[in-house]
């Protein structure tokens, strides 16, 4: 009888943690046979699938694990889920990512290469009829912006403007699209006098009638990170496949989807993003603003 209770105790034990405590029983990183790669709404949900499939199937075969793919439906949703462990890699831009690393428990992995630099600025566009030439020309005309909670289409532009001494209460109307491609379209059709978007968005329309009339100076690129509780080992393996794909014959059949001319992945570091975290407390950023979806 007393064996019998003995062991009816050891049982309570065992279930009580799996009951109460699940997190307990599914977070070790050795019993892990599955990971969620969660992406910001850059594009639609389905276009974003298609564009980081080859990605996740590379580092499937050589992790030897199931990589699951959502899309977030607004920014705020991505460091909600990184905090819930909901999401095990995420790719983020630089200022979402500076969030997310003061609460969500969260390292850097690699950062995307473009055209062969792992940095971008953002550019000031308009049309390339227009009487504008430089920033303080925009002073009471219209501006539209794009992907306003992500650096190269909000803060950056505000840092530009900063340094001129202007703001948005210096502009004639100002309206916000939460698309790049949207924001660059209405330029071109005259519904608003100029831009900014990142300058790897702006390329292809510099062929359609936009033109430069600023640059930035350059910030990190966008860059995939990893809920801690995955441990130093795993991070490491997902860190060394991904750069691995800068050996590849043709690195762009893997990861030329997630932007135009991407190239290849550098290591990412926290200490990279300084200049970022900088740049918002000099633009009073209000980085939990929403990004939509196209």
């Amino acid at each position: 009888m007393r064996a019998k209770l003995l062991y009816t105790g050891l049982v309570i034990l065992v279930i009580i943690p799996v009951l109460f405590f699940p997190s307990i029983a599914n977070t070790s990183p050795s019993t892990r046979n599955q990971l969620t790669m969660l992406l910001i709404p850059l594009r639609s949900p389905s276009t974003m699938f298609r564009d980081f499939l080859p990605l996740k199937r590379y580092i499937e075969e050589r992790l030897n694990m199931k990589i699951t793919i959502k899309v977030a439906r607004k920014s705020s949703d991505v460091i909600k889920k990184l905090k819930n462990g909901d999401a095990d890699v995420a790719y983020l831009c630089p200022t979402l990512y500076c969030d997310a690393f003061r609460s969500a428990g969260i390292e850097p992995l690699v950062k995307i290469r473009v055209n062969g630099t792992s940095y971008y600025r953002s550019v000031l566009l308009v049309r390339r009829d227009s009487a504008i030439k430089k920033t303080s020309d925009l002073i009471g005309k219209t501006f539209v912006y794009g992907r306003y909670a992500c650096p190269g289409s909000g803060l950056l532009p505000q840092i530009v403007f900063k340094r001129i001494g202007m703001s948005d209460d210096d502009l004639f109307d100002v309206v916000k699209l939460g698309s790049d491609e949207s924001a660059l379209t209405a330029v071109m059709a005259r519904m608003f006098d100029a831009t900014a978007v990142p300058e790897m968005a702006a390329r292809p329309y510099l062929k359609k009638g936009l033109r430069v009339i600023r640059y930035s100076n350059p910030i990190p690129q966008y860059l995939f990170v990893a809920s801690s509780s995955l441990g130093d080992g795993l991070m490491k393996k997902l860190r060394d496949i991904m750069l691995s794909i800068n050996n590849l014959e043709d690195p762009a059949a893997v990861v030329g989807g997630i932007e135009k001319g991407t190239d290849g992945f550098d290591i990412a570091r926290n200490s990279d993003y300084g200049i970022v975290r900088v740049s918002m407390d000099i633009a009073g950023e209000n980085s939990g603003e929403e990004i939509a979806t196209s």
